[in-house]
């Protein structure tokens, strides 16, 4: 490779001083010929932007008369309608019905006709939208109002905004107004208001969208970017309706579609812009280069031939000078240097040394040549043989002369290099001459050298072993022996890259260990350790001989299954659920645990660890909410669902923020009297898309996200104004029952906060659900409890007889009243069991001085089973569903009262 660069440097070299003299003449030629050239270039793309230009105009002017003949016809069809309803003042449905379906039918791109006397649709075509629209006035919009406005101003058909049909389709709304004159007089009657196709107005301009809608119409010679707006309100300029805003940047070219009541302006360029290269100016440019080069060579060979032969005359006669000088400066350098020059005769052997050589040898210089007993006896015995050989081989052989060989001196060894080649002279005799010097100092530097060498390729090998170790800790987790993240993320690189072609599929199996927790917070970090070393044994058993099995996090595992099987998949994690859940013994303790197990599959080239680890952590979380201790496949549906939650819960939060949620109450009644006794405020969520919406769309994904003592509170302190709101009114509401969460039964602040607020004794219910487990020693909510109490709120067990309540608990907590479950009240008219069961929950309240409340009362006959029972207050949808606060005062104002 060097001989070839010598090579490429050595004829760049003469390229360079050939051309050197030709440099300024082509140079000056150059410059002509390409400010020529770029002088033709520029005219050459000024002419082509200005055929772009007109091309795009062109375009737009096409566009914009079929655009308007579009609107035209289709606006003259409903002038026709309207002029039928001014002559007799109205239209009778069965005649607007044909009249509006023969219109539709000649005129595809209409998608609705309606009547809207004095601005408020009455009458729809087609009549499937008869339903949703009747009744919705023209004017609830800006947009809408304002072409309206025009319209009746001016007396025609106006054009309207862009509108979103039910079935995600869209359309121009357009207004024609309707007079009637029944004495003269023109007086305003309404308006006929249409949809026309968006799409049927570009494809009758033959105007096409793309991806993003990107807008396109066929040019003469290139395609056109469009763009549309609506430029009707000069004060209001709204967005690009067909193509994109950016369309109408400053090159663009412009043209106003005058319409019925609106004015629309396009906007057009070349799909590549005004600055994009003509066609031909390649071919220019490689035209302009071609006689560029017929110009410039003869100039280059001209000048350059005319410099070569000057060159010559000057190198020859400065090689003379420097032969002179070279021979000078050799005899001198021979007699200064080192260098000890020698001849041998190959005929006769007889050997020629000057003074330095027998200075090398260790002999007293001589004159003459020295004898092979002299030469032999100076050379180190263990060098002598190879010494001879190599003469001998050059004397036969006519061989280069090369060798190395020790001298013996009185003061220790001294090493000799010789070289020579053999020369014949003007007698035809064939001579060895070459020169020998010390090269003592250079054999010690290169023994020192290799001694050097020796320790550093031994200090490379430690610092291999080191790195070779190091790396095996980056991608190995230590306690475990595992790979980590880094190897999984390499391995599945390296398993997409070599089966790219085959499109390998890969499944990751996504690990996590139940109840590990609590063994590391009471037997200590070490027997969490060893039930990682465990696990991890049992994953290795495990696992296929393909698969890879890494420790991602504390208790977090992964196995990485190349080219999986559905029931291998299946099999694997029943087995290692089933190895998780034997009993480990830790120093005498029996410790327990399981795992569960998400599936993600990547199917070929296009799987991603990243996506894959979501994937199956979504499964994972999926096993975990259904139980623990099982595995769960990765589906989109899960995704989706999982999606869902996540969206429910940002809403929650954004609700929270804006005050969506409020108070809905359900009237409780009192079981003898049928007189209203109170109310349960129930969380309701004004959201606003879906509307109210129930706890059961949203409560459990609250409690996720830990806000349900928040809910809790909104309600209670709506609840609250609501009540003051009442009390002013003069309408009495003697109590109000709100839901307290187990998260806010266990709220430090909870007293503190309640003292806050103002209502009186009795005013203030709170129901605790049974669930909560209250058997316990929980300080915090025993000490709430009394507090609550009191500050004069009543305390209600709600969905008594479903939970784990005991009657210890009960004369513990004292509640004021028990609230009996739905799910006993409702069989109680058919069920002897479950009547019995109420009963007794009935009796025991009773015997404790505790009231009782029946929820779920659906029937007047579960009513009065229950007050025959001897239950205390009713509630359920036999008497009222649940009413937001404005209803529930109408009703309590009359004076509300189930007698009957």
């Amino acid at each position: 490779m060097a001989g070839i660069g010598d090579a490429v440097r050595a004829r760049a070299s003469i390229f360079v001083r050939f051309t050197r003299s030709s440099i300024i003449p082509s140079l000056l030629a150059t410059l002509i010929l390409f400010a020529v050239g770029h002088f033709y270039q520029a005219q050459n793309s000024t002419n082509f932007r200005e055929a772009l230009r007109s091309d795009v105009q062109s375009t737009l002017r096409l566009a914009e008369a079929q655009i308007q003949a579009n609107i035209d016809s289709n606006t003259v069809a409903l002038s026709g309608l309207a002029n039928d309803i001014a002559l007799d003042g109205d239209i009778s449905s069965a005649r607007f019905a044909a009249l509006a379906t023969k219109i539709m039918e000649r005129n595809p791109g209409i998608r609705r006709i309606s009547l809207a006397p004095d601005g408020v649709i009455s009458r729809v075509m087609p009549s499937m939208e008869q339903a949703r629209m009747a009744g919705m006035r023209l004017d609830r919009f800006y947009s809408q109002r304002t072409a309206a406005q025009r319209a009746q101003a001016h007396g025609r058909a106006a054009i309207g905004s862009l509108l979103v049909l039910p079935d995600g389709s869209t359309g121009f709304d357009v207004y024609t107004p309707v007079f009637h004159s029944p004495d003269g007089v023109p007086a305003f009657w309404g308006f006929v208001e249409a949809v026309i196709d968006e799409s049927a107005v570009y494809l009758g301009a033959n105007l096409t969208t793309g991806a993003g809608r990107g807008a396109v119409a066929a040019g003469r010679s290139t395609p056109v970017m469009l763009g549309i707006r609506d430029i009707s309100d000069s004060a209001n300029i709204g967005d690009a309706f067909f193509g994109t805003n950016a369309t109408f940047h400053a090159e663009a070219v412009l043209q106003n579609v005058v319409l019925p009541g609106g004015t629309w302006q396009l906007a057009g360029a070349p799909v590549g812009g005004f600055d994009q290269r003509p066609d031909n100016q390649q071919q220019i440019a490689l035209t302009i280069m071609a006689f560029a080069m017929i110009v410039i060579v003869p100039i280059v060979l001209t000048f350059g031939l005319m410099g070569e032969r000057r060159r010559a005359i000057t190198a020859l006669d400065r090689r003379n000078r420097e032969f002179l000088a070279m021979s000078q400066r050799l005899n001198l350098a021979l007699e200064c240097s080192s260098f000890g020059v020698w001849e041998i005769d190959l005929e006769t052997r007889l050997r020629t040394w000057d003074d330095r050589m027998y200075s090398l040898h260790g002999l007293p210089s001589r004159n003459g040549a020295p004898g092979p007993i002299c030469w032999k006896a100076n050379i180190h015995p263990d060098d002598l043989p190879h010494a001879e050989e190599v003469l001998n081989n050059t004397v036969m052989f006519f061989e280069r002369y090369q060798t190395d060989y020790r001298v013996v001196l009185p003061t220790g060894t001294r090493h000799i290099r010789h070289i020579g080649s053999v020369n014949m002279g003007a007698d035809r005799r064939k001579t060895v001459t070459g020169l020998s010097w010390d090269i003592t100092e250079d054999v010690r530097l290169t023994n020192a050298m290799m001694e050097a060498k020796a320790f550093a390729e031994a200090q490379s090998a430690e610092l291999a072993a080191a790195k070779d170790r190091i790396e095996h800790n980056a991608l190995h987790d230590p306690l475990t022996g595992l790979g980590n993240r880094r190897m999984l993320d390499a391995a599945l690189a390296a398993l997409l890259e070599r089966d790219a072609e085959r499109a390998t599929d890969v499944a990751l199996l996504h690990l996590d260990l139940d109840r590990f927790k609590q063994i590391n917070d009471t037997l200590g970090h070490a027997a969490g350790d060893a039930m990682l070393v465990h696990a991890s044994q049992v994953l290795k058993t495990e696992a296929g001989p393909g698969d890879l099995v890494a420790r991602i996090g504390g208790d977090e595992f992964v196995v990485l299954v190349p080219n999986p099987v559905l029931g291998q998949l299946e099999a694997l994690s029943d087995r290692i659920i089933t190895r998780m859940r034997q009993p480990v013994d830790y120093e005498g303790f029996s410790c327990r645990f399981g795992v569960s197990v998400g599936i993600a599959v990547g199917r070929g080239a296009d799987a991603d660890l990243g996506r894959l680890l979501v994937n199956a952590d979504i499964a994972l979380y999926r096993a975990k909410e259904k139980g623990r201790n099982r595995y769960e496949f990765f589906s989109e549906a899960l995704q989706s669902e999982i999606f869902n939650s996540k969206r429910i819960g940002d809403e929650i939060l954004e609700g929270i923020e804006r005050g969506e949620f409020t108070a809905w109450y359900q009237p409780q009644f009192d079981a003898e009297t049928l007189e209203l006794c109170g109310v349960e405020a129930l969380i309701r969520w004004n959201h606003p898309r879906d509307g109210v919406l129930t706890p059961d769309r949203f409560l459990s994904i609250a409690e996720d996200l830990n806000v349900v003592a928040t809910l809790d509170q909104i309600v209670m302190e709506r609840a609250l104004i609501d009540l003051m709101h009442w009390t002013a009114a003069g309408i009495s509401i003697p109590r109000i029952s709100v839901n307290v969460s187990a998260r806010r039964l266990r709220d430090e602040a909870l007293l503190d906060t309640l003292s806050n607020l103002a209502f009186a004794p009795g005013q203030l219910c709170f129901e605790l659900v049974e669930a909560i487990f209250l058997d316990g020693d929980d300080e915090i909510i025993t000490a709430n409890i009394a507090g609550i109490v009191a500050l004069g709120i009543d305390i209600e067990l709600d969905d008594f007889g479903t939970g784990h309540t005991s009657i210890v608990s009960l004369l513990k907590i004292k509640p004021k009243r028990l609230k009996i479950d739905r799910q006993l009240v409702s069989p109680i008219t058919h069920a002897p069991r479950e009547q019995a069961l109420v009963r007794a929950i009935i009796e025991i309240g009773r015997s404790l001085g505790i009231g009782t409340v029946a929820e779920g009362v659906e029937t007047l006959a579960h009513a009065e089973m229950l007050a025959v029972l001897g239950c205390d207050i009713l509630q359920g949808y036999a008497f009222s569903k649940p009413l937001p606060a404005d209803r529930l005062a109408d009703l309590a104002a009359a004076k509300w009262q189930l007698a009957s």
